[in-house]
């Protein structure tokens, strides 16, 4: 069991795979601080959040798109994860960007 969450793990943490959909995926735009996905805390479940990053590569506003989760606590965990994410500068990109991400959360 654990070689394949190890497997699962490995497979998810490449830099575009949790990135659901969006502009920012669409134009090809790269997570630079090549975050895990896959996250440790209170309570086993996902969380999507649809994120608008400026053209610095900030997060600048982060909103709950869908979720299992039935704790609040989880839930704000994920959304302050996720907006520590930093993507590839460019004063070419648009003034936001927006992306759907999903991380998921195991105890």
């Amino acid at each position: 069991m654990r070689k394949l969450l190890f497997l699962f793990i490995l497979i998810s943490s490449s830099s575009f795979g949790q990135l659901i959909s969006g502009t920012l995926v669409e134009e090809g735009r790269k997570v630079l601080n090549n975050p895990a996905f896959i996250i440790e805390g209170m309570a086993n479940g996902y969380a999507k959040y649809e994120l608008a990053v400026n053209r610095e590569g900030k997060v600048t506003s982060a909103r709950l798109v869908e979720t299992n989760l039935k704790s609040t606590p989880a839930t704000f965990t994920i959304k302050n994860y996720v907006k520590t994410f930093t993507f590839q500068p460019g004063t070419y990109y648009p003034k936001f960007h927006h992306v759907v991400v999903k991380i998921t959360m195991m105890e």
